[in-house]
C-alpha cells in the first residue's frame, strides 16, 4: 500500500493552481491579440486614406475587422480589464493588424487641392499646357493660369472684345528672355470669323508679348480648330490660307513663309525643338506633308501620304521620330500610324482596327476631336522608337443587373508597337479603359477611372499601381506630372463630376 506523503498534496496543489491561473489567462490573451488586430485595422481603414492608401482592398480590410471584431469583442473588453497580461497582448495584436494592413492595402492618391466648379454650366475647355510651376486650362473665353503647389490662381486672361479662343499650340517654347519662361500661342476672333488673331502669352504673369494677324480661313460658330498653330524650337508657326508662315517666338517678326503647292491647302502643322512639319490636303490625289527647318524654312522631307481620295482624320503625333496617323475616307484606304526615318522612307505601319484591338490614337476614340477640341488629347504616345497606346476591343466593358444598382464589369490594356517594323512588342492589361496617358522618361503612367499605373515602356511590366481616392475620372483628361508620383488633372467639362483642374498625390 502506497503512502500518500504531504509534499505530494502541496505539488497537486501547485499544478491546479498554475492550470487555473493558464486557463483564465488564455481568455485575456487571445481576447487582446485579436479584438487589438481587428480594432487596429478598422482604425487604419478610416484615417488610412489620409496618408497614402486606397483602393478596393481598404472596403474589404474594412469589412474583415468588423466581422472579426463582433466575435472578439468580448474577449478585447476582458483583456482591457486585466491590464497585466491584457495590456501587453493587445500591444502585440495591434502591431499585427497594422501590419496586415500595411501589407494589403494598396497605396493612395488623394487630392492636394481642386479648383472649384466651373461656371456656367455650359462651358468646356479648349485645351490646357502644364510646366513651370503652372497648369494652365484655356476656356474659349477665358485662360485661367494655377499654381501647381497651391492651386492659387496665378493669373487670368481674357479674349479682346467679343473673341472667343479659337486656336492654341500643341507646346509651348522658350520666351527668349534666358530665364527659362515659357510662351504660349493663343488664336482668337468674333464668333463666325476666321481665326485671324495669334497672341503670345507670356505663361509666368499672362502678358501679352504680342499679336500678329493670320490670313485664316472663314470658319462656322465658334468652334475651335486644332494643330494650325505650333512652336518649333524659337519660332511660332501660323497656319494661313495659302500656306504657313513662321515668326519669332520672343517678339512676333517674320522669319520666312512656305507655300502650299499648287492645287493643295494648308491642314496642319506641328513642330518640336529642332522640326517644323507641315501637312496639306491635295483634292483627290496624296496629302503632302513637308519637314522644314524652323530656322529658315528650308525643306528636308517631302512625303505623299499613302491616303489618295481624301482623309477622315489625320494626326502628326510625333514629329521626333516622325509618326503620322492616317485615316482615309476610304474604307479601303490606309488606316494606320505611319513612321518614318530623317531620309523621308517609310519604317512601319501600325493598323489603327484589326481583327484582335483597335487603337486610341486619339484619346476618346472617334469623337476625339470633339475634346478638347483646340488641342485634342493623344492616346498613343511615342517613347524611343516604341509607339504606346491603348487598345480595345468589344466586351471590355460590361453592363450587367437593372433597376438603380448595375453592376460594371471594365477591362483595358496598354500595347507597344515598334516605330521600326510595326510589330508589337507586349501588352500591358489595365483594370478600365484608360482616361489619361502622360510618358515619364522611360515610362508612361496611364490613369483609368480609379487608377493610375506606370507602365516601363522597354518591357510593358507595371512597376507601380496607385489608387484614386475620391475623384474619379469618366471621360478623357489631360495628365501630366507636377513631381515625383504628383499628377495633374485637366478636365475638359469641369461643371460637374470633375473639377476642372486637380492635383494629386
Amino acid at each position: 500500500m502506497a503512502v500518500r506523503r504531504p509534499e505530494d498534496s502541496v505539488v497537486r496543489a501547485g499544478w491546479g493552481a498554475g492550470f487555473a491561473r493558464a486557463g483564465a489567462t488564455w481568455p485575456v490573451v487571445s481576447g487582446g491579440v485579436l479584438g487589438a488586430m481587428f480594432a487596429s485595422m478598422g482604425l487604419a481603414v478610416l484615417f488610412g486614406r489620409a496618408h497614402g492608401f486606397g483602393g478596393d482592398s481598404l472596403a474589404y480590410l474594412g469589412i474583415v475587422s468588423v466581422l472579426g471584431l463582433v466575435p472578439c469583442g468580448a474577449g478585447f473588453v476582458w483583456a482591457l480589464i486585466h491590464p497585466r497580461a491584457g495590456l501587453p497582448s493587445a500591444a502585440v495584436g495591434a502591431l499585427l493588424g497594422l501590419g496586415i494592413f500595411v501589407g494589403f492595402a494598396g497605396d493612395g492618391l488623394n487630392d492636394s487641392w481642386k479648383a472649384p466648379l466651373d461656371r456656367p454650366s455650359t462651358i468646356r475647355a479648349v485645351g490646357s499646357w502644364a510646366g513651370g510651376g503652372l497648369v494652365v486650362r484655356v476656356r474659349p473665353d477665358l485662360v485661367v493660369a494655377y499654381r501647381g503647389d497651391t492651386g492659387a490662381v496665378a493669373w487670368r486672361w481674357t479674349p479682346p472684345g467679343e473673341d472667343s479662343v479659337c486656336a492654341m499650340s500643341r507646346g509651348t517654347g522658350p520666351d527668349g528672355t534666358g530665364r527659362g519662361g515659357a510662351v504660349g500661342l493663343i488664336g482668337h476672333s468674333p464668333p463666325g470669323r476666321p481665326c485671324s488673331a495669334v497672341t503670345a502669352l507670356d505663361l509666368a504673369d499672362g502678358g501679352e508679348r504680342w499679336t500678329a494677324t493670320v490670313d485664316a480661313p472663314a470658319r462656322d460658330g465658334d468652334d475651335a480648330t486644332p494643330d494650325v498653330l505650333a512652336v518649333a524650337g524659337p519660332q511660332a508657326l501660323l497656319q494661313e490660307k495659302a500656306g504657313w508662315r513662321a515668326v519669332r517666338l520672343a517678339d512676333g517678326r517674320d522669319v520666312w513663309h512656305s507655300a502650299a503647292d499648287p492645287g493643295c491647302a494648308p491642314l496642319q502643322v506641328a513642330g518640336g525643338p529642332g522640326d517644323a512639319v507641315t501637312v496639306a490636303r491635295c483634292g483627290d490625289a496624296p496629302p503632302l506633308l513637308r519637314s522644314l527647318a524652323p530656322a529658315d524654312g528650308r525643306e528636308r522631307q517631302r512625303i505623299a501620304l499613302p491616303a489618295a481620295g481624301g482623309l477622315r482624320n489625320l494626326a502628326v503625333v510625333s514629329v521626333d521620330p516622325l509618326a503620322v496617323w492616317v485615316d482615309a475616307q476610304a474604307e479601303g484606304g490606309t488606316h494606320a500610324v505611319l513612321s518614318y526615318d530623317r531620309a523621308g522612307r517609310q519604317r512601319a505601319a501600325i493598323p489603327v482596327a484589326g481583327d484582335e484591338y483597335d487603337l486610341d490614337v486619339m484619346l476618346g476614340g472617334l469623337h476625339a476631336f470633339d475634346e478638347f477640341s483646340a488641342r485634342p488629347l493623344f492616346g498613343g504616345v511615342v517613347v524611343g522608337d516604341l509607339f504606346v497606346v491603348p487598345g480595345e476591343r468589344p466586351g471590355d466593358v460590361g453592363i450587367s443587373g437593372g433597376g438603380g444598382h448595375p453592376s460594371r464589369t471594365a477591362t483595358g490594356r496598354l500595347l507597344a508597337y515598334s516605330l521600326t517594323d510595326g510589330g508589337k512588342r507586349w501588352t500591358a492589361g489595365l483594370d478600365d479603359r484608360v482616361t489619361g496617358l502622360v510618358v515619364d522618361g522611360g515610362s508612361v503612367w496611364a490613369m483609368t477611372r480609379g487608377r493610375v499605373t506606370r507602365v516601363e515602356a522597354a518591357t510593358g511590366r507595371r512597376s507601380a499601381v496607385l489608387d484614386v481616392n475620391d475623384t474619379a475620372s469618366l471621360y478623357p483628361v489631360d495628365l501630366s506630372l507636377s513631381g515625383p508620383e504628383r499628377f495633374t488633372v485637366v478636365a475638359e467639362d469641369g461643371t460637374r463630376d470633375e473639377p476642372p483642374v486637380r492635383v494629386m498625390s
